[in-house]
């Protein structure tokens, strides 16, 4: 019996899943299996920065956070910090990036022939690698990035890593794509009109670092990076870690965005208000307890077992990896249709329900659902599902105020 067959048995269609390690390409998923190899190829270290390398991951990871107030300024320059980053930091978010993109429809990334991109905060070109080994259908296009970061040791470091991965991947008549580099921060002119924008864990600094509200903060960002790019058909990629905070920045950014004309084209299946926008307001509030916050994840179990190994010899042990993110589009907002059906965006791991039942949240344009039954089990975080439009007086949770849906 196929996925959809058992899918119909109960009560719902997948349209698909954000992070089924299955997708990734084979030669992407070789080379994010044993992606230390390409660092060494690019920055050769001897026996002793080797057997030091788990003690410079765990310095650097308090330095990225604990001690966030004492780093300097262009911190991964140094070549100590840049390796070490490239050995965890980089290797996980490759192996976010590169599941989420492999995993997304070929209409999220539907660019000209010839594109212009630019990568807000792009550090080791963390963006053109994943998508570089996600997506191989784009490596036949002449795209031309922007690569924007503070410190020019992090954007050379990525430049060869870049290349590297290219030349285990470029076929014949294939040229990887043209990288310039911008060692600057956001806000610096590019002298080219973008297609498409891509920030990954760049606003989460700045909304920690800024004592202005973020809904203001969000107003003033959406419109920045909409003056990048072109009036139509661009788009732009938000990511930050799935955390609560970063994951209301996100929300909030969706709103802003949609003001510019940017509608949202994932995760969200709906074009209508956020009903996870995160916790706000009064602490006391019963609402501000029991809000939901848009975030995915998935287990590590078949990520690769050098990564897993590093990290639990750095003490970093990680179970499951999280990201928030948006995908936006200039486009005209979606006709709501008189629909027979609701399209549901699973959004939380499974949940242990009074009477030993099992169920799982979901974002949908009707707002907050929470799916329950036998069908809860069988999903995913992340995935994309179709279920009966549920009828006007359906229960609703008590807790949270979901709608209830049987799956």
């Amino acid at each position: 019996m196929t996925g959809n067959e058992k899918a119909k048995k109960q009560r719902f269609v997948l349209h698909g899943s954000l992070f089924d390690r299955a997708k990734i390409p084979q030669d992407a998923a070789k080379i994010l299996d044993s992606f230390d190899e390409v660092i060494f190829s690019v920055r050769k270290m001897n026996s002793k920065q080797r057997e030091n390398l788990p003690f410079a991951i765990r310095s650097l990871s308090h330095l990225l956070t604990d001690e966030r107030s004492s780093r300097r300024v262009g911190y991964m320059n140094g070549s100590s910090e840049t390796s070490a980053y490239a050995h965890y930091f980089l290797w996980w978010n490759l192996e976010r990036l590169v599941r989420l993109f492999s995993n997304l429809p070929p209409s999220a990334f539907d660019f000209p022939k010839k594109s212009i991109a630019i990568d807000i905060g792009s550090g080791l070109l963390t963006v053109p690698i994943a998508l570089w080994l996600a997506r191989p259908e784009l490596r036949k296009k002449e795209i031309k990035w922007y690569c924007v970061d503070i410190s020019q040791g992090a954007l050379s470091f990525g430049n060869e890593l870049f290349l590297a991965v290219c030349a285990k991947t470029v076929l014949e008549n294939q040229e990887p794509w043209k990288i310039v580099r911008v060692c600057d921060s956001l806000g610096t002119n590019i002298r080219e009109k973008a297609n498409c924008l891509f920030c990954a864990n760049v606003f989460n600094e700045i909304v920690q670092n800024d004592f202005l509200p973020s809904d203001f903060l969000s107003k003033k960002y959406a419109s920045l990076l909409s003056s990048y790019l072109l009036n139509e058909n661009s788009s732009i990629f938000l990511f930050e870690p799935g955390e609560p905070k970063s994951a209301r920045f996100i929300s909030l950014m969706r709103e802003s965005l949609m003001k510019q004309g940017f509608f949202p084209f994932a995760p969200c299946p709906h074009d209508v208000s956020c009903p996870m926008k995160g916790r706000s307001g009064s602490k006391k509030s019963e609402a501000w307890k029991n809000a939901k916050w848009c975030n995915f994840g998935f287990s590590t179990s078949d990520s690769p077992k050098k990564l897993l190994s590093i990290s639990k010899e750095a003490g970093l042990n990680k179970e499951r990896a999280t990201l928030s993110f948006l995908i936006s589009r200039k486009i005209e907002p979606s006709q709501q249709k008189d629909e027979k059906t609701l399209k549901l965006r699973i959004a939380s791991d499974e949940i242990r329900l009074p009477l030993r039942k099992i169920g799982r949240y979901a974002c949908s344009k009707e707002g907050l659902v929470l799916a329950v039954g036998q069908g809860a089990k069988t999903v995913s975080n992340g995935d994309l599902i179709e279920v009966p439009l549920p009828q006007k007086n359906a229960p609703r949770d008590e807790k949270s105020g979901a709608t209830i849906i049987l799956l």
